[in-house]
């Protein structure tokens, strides 16, 4: 008999620690392909309608930058101003006018602007940049909600941090990035415990991106178990109050004898 507990025990002792084992690798990162001299090059992002551009210009010609404010938007004076794209994807620029700036991307913007504002002011700069971006993040994470981006360089662990990161029920193998371009969705699914992910074109993020995590089977297992207790809690009152009112009646029929 107490071979047989021992052994029970050994079981139970070394099946408990492969469970966490499992546990502790759904929780790594980059289990599977990771090189530290893997590198991404990230791809300037093309502007979209809706977006914000911060365009400033100044001359090197002169110390007097007065001049460089006929670029500017009205009460702007000699600073930055920022336009933004409408939803035909046009910028109604001073000197320029109606000008389609969807698709470009900040240095094509620059390159043109150069070439067009060059034509009034000698040795014009002109500097643009993308005035941010913002993403949805939603699903197993620990604050939802939309997430804004300063530069262009982000991707889907900065959403996830900006998250809060993952809920303890959230899917590190199944994270759905649904992305709109011209009108067309796409959805892409990434693992980010498998360092492959570098390679997928969702991994760095775009305007208006969509990010889900999924839920793993912890969370489903907490739903059932959550749907099975509202089910059994009403019949044991039920049950309960049977039993009170079956005990109250065997009760006065023997008091009644």
């Amino acid at each position: 008999m107490k071979i047989f507990i021992l052994a029970v025990c050994t079981a139970f002792f070394f099946s408990s620690c492969l469970n966490i084992k499992e546990v502790e690798k759904s929780y790594q990162l980059f289990q599977t392909g990771f090189d530290s001299s893997s590198t991404f090059e990230y791809k300037p992002l093309k502007l979209k309608q809706g977006d914000a551009v911060i365009v400033q210009t100044y001359s090197l010609a002169s110390a007097n930058q007065e001049q460089v404010g006929i670029f500017n938007l009205p009460g702007a004076g000699n600073k930055a101003a920022t336009y933004t794209l409408n939803n035909l994807g046009m910028i109604d620029f001073p000197k320029l006018g109606s000008f389609k700036a969807e698709g470009l991307t900040c240095k094509q913007l620059k390159d043109t602007l150069t070439a067009e504002w060059g034509k009034y002011i000698r040795d014009l700069v002109v500097e643009v940049q993308l005035g941010g971006f913002t993403i949805n993040v939603l699903g197993e994470v620990q604050n939802q909600g939309v997430k804004l981006f300063k530069n262009e360089r982000a991707n889907i662990f900065d959403a996830i941090g900006a998250a809060g990161g993952l809920g303890e029920t959230g899917k590190r193998n199944d994270i759905m990035v649904v992305r709109e371009d011209s009108g067309k969705r796409t959805s892409y699914f990434l693992d980010i415990t498998d360092a492959k992910i570098y390679q997928s074109p969702a991994f760095q993020l775009l305007q208006n991106d969509v990010v889900y995590v999924g839920a793993n089977d912890r969370k489903f297992r907490q739903i059932r178990a959550s749907n099975l207790q509202q089910t059994v809690a009403p019949l044991a009152q039920i049950s309960n109050i049977g039993f009170a009112v079956v005990n109250m009646i065997l009760i006065i029929f023997a008091i009644n004898r």
